[in-house]
């Protein structure tokens, strides 16, 4: 990839985002309640957790475990009960709106299960368009958007429209298209639910080797022992809490599965 870092960094703030001996992501006594009618839910309860390296983080739980809302938080795209979110030493609980929106464009990266991609738009205009809106000279953002694609395996795809690629092309544009900006940390929110499990492996080898060679910090919120088992360490979920927080080292998806069946309780 291009090292542009100059390019990414966000006015007055350092082009890594964060001050030197910063964790690059610090999560401490955080909580989100929603009050719907009477009835009020807490769906995270004081989950405090640190990543001090760049890595492949998998965060795991089963439906209604709180993982895609403590996602959405660390993003900034919800706000929290209570509890502090720094990333890349920015206090993202503390943000405006205007700052938060900043933040996102220019800091992280964040990857749906829905690809996002505009279908009146080439894969490389949809890669440029976080670029195009932030004002930048076309002479960095084209040969930055091209780059990306092409170290994605997107060479010869990159002129076609989303609906002229398969599943796994459009997922591959969205992780170019999040990565424009050189971020220290990639959330990936189910990023291959939507495609079949070949697809779904190669996503997630290549999520693995982008953190390893790239020194990117991905966070990827999963059900799948499968996918996590790409990860070097996954947090286990549990009715809002950190049930376990695991080292996979050189285990396997069976070993993953089993001891996420006796930390979540399913």
């Amino acid at each position: 990839m291009n090292r542009a870092a100059s390019h990414g960094a966000a006015d007055g703030g350092a082009a890594d985002g964060g001050a030197a001996g910063e964790p690059l992501l610090r999560v401490a006594g955080l909580r989100k309640v929603y009050n719907s009618g009477a009835e009020r839910v807490e769906a995270l309860a004081d989950v405090s957790f640190t990543v001090e390296a760049p890595g492949f983080i998998g965060i795991m739980g089963p439906s209604g475990s709180g993982k895609s809302t403590l996602l959405h938080l660390l993003a900034g795209l919800d706000r929290p009960t209570g509890g502090e979110i720094f990333v890349a030493g920015q206090g993202v609980h503390a943000m405006n709106e205007v700052e938060l929106t900043r933040f996102r464009r220019l800091r992280i990266g964040i990857v749906f299960q829905q690809f996002n991609l505009l279908g009146t738009m080439t894969a490389l205009d949809n890669v440029m368009l976080p670029g195009v809106l932030d004002g930048r000279a076309e002479s960095w953002l084209r040969p930055r958007a091209q780059s990306l694609l092409e170290t994605l395996g997107l060479r010869e795809r990159m002129h076609h429209r989303p609906d002229a690629l398969s599943g796994g092309e459009q997922q591959r544009v969205a992780i170019a298209r999040a990565l424009l900006f050189e971020p220290k940390v990639l959330f990936a929110d189910e990023p291959t639910g939507n495609l079949d499990s070949t697809t779904s492996k190669r996503i997630w080898t290549m999520l693995a080797d982008l953190s390893r060679r790239h020194q990117i910090t991905i966070l990827m919120v999963t059900h799948e022992p499968a996918a996590a088992a790409h990860c070097g360490r996954v947090l286990i979920l549990g009715d809002g809490r950190v049930t376990d927080d695991l080292d996979v080292g050189q285990h396997d998806s069976a070993w993953l599965a089993s001891r996420y069946q006796q930390s979540a309780g399913t």
